[in-house]
């Protein structure tokens, strides 16, 4: 639910220019990082990484859900890929408007080098309560009756504008994340 909330705030300050003209719009994000392992503490779990672009060191601690991490060492390669999407349309009036949400997972076989993928996807009609032009600010609610606000950025106020109270709009926001890790090629 908390991903749904955080969208339909995306979608007032981010996604909507499209639907003056199309009542639709969608927008999508992936980001790559990647990072060179510096050491591995198979006893604790931590890794030590350099960030590949920035150079700046950082440790994270590898969860029991990690598998094969006495795979990894100093030299190999992590690429970590997030995706994230937003699409947005009015609402169709007969959708109830509850929430939909999914889930999947899925990790490195035994034996293979550590990596995974997951992703969540939530849909939801939330309903206009108001647009004050002289703040900015949106009100809306959610299908379980909460009442949020956010404010819309000046480029999308004009839109905002074009709303009526009581205006509908389907918001669905799929977010995924993959990390692989590559072996130092041998020399």
């Amino acid at each position: 639910m908390t991903h749904a909330i955080a969208a339909v705030a995306a979608l007032l300050l981010v996604g909507c220019a499209e639907m003056r003209q199309n009542r639709s719009a969608s927008e999508e994000t992936l980001v790559t990082a990647s990072a060179t392992v510096e050491s591995v503490d198979q006893a604790t779990r931590q890794v030590t990484l350099r960030d590949d672009v920035e150079g700046s060191v950082f440790t994270v601690t590898a969860g029991p859900e990690v598998r094969n991490l006495a795979q990894v060492s100093a030299g190999d390669h992590v690429q970590i890929d997030y995706y994230r999407s937003l699409a947005v349309a009015m609402a169709d009036p007969t959708d109830s408007g509850e929430p939909l949400a999914a889930a999947a997972g899925a990790r490195a076989p035994e034996g293979a080098m550590p990596g995974g993928a997951a992703v969540a996807s939530t849909s939801m009609v939330v309903t206009l309560i108001n647009y004050n032009a002289n703040t900015g600010i949106a009100s809306f609610r959610t299908p379980d009756g909460l009442t949020r606000q956010t404010a819309v950025r000046p480029d999308l106020r004009t839109f905002a504008q074009s709303l009526s109270p009581g205006a509908r709009v389907l918001v669905s926001v799929t977010e995924a994340v993959a990390v692989t890790v590559t072996p130092v090629p041998a020399t």
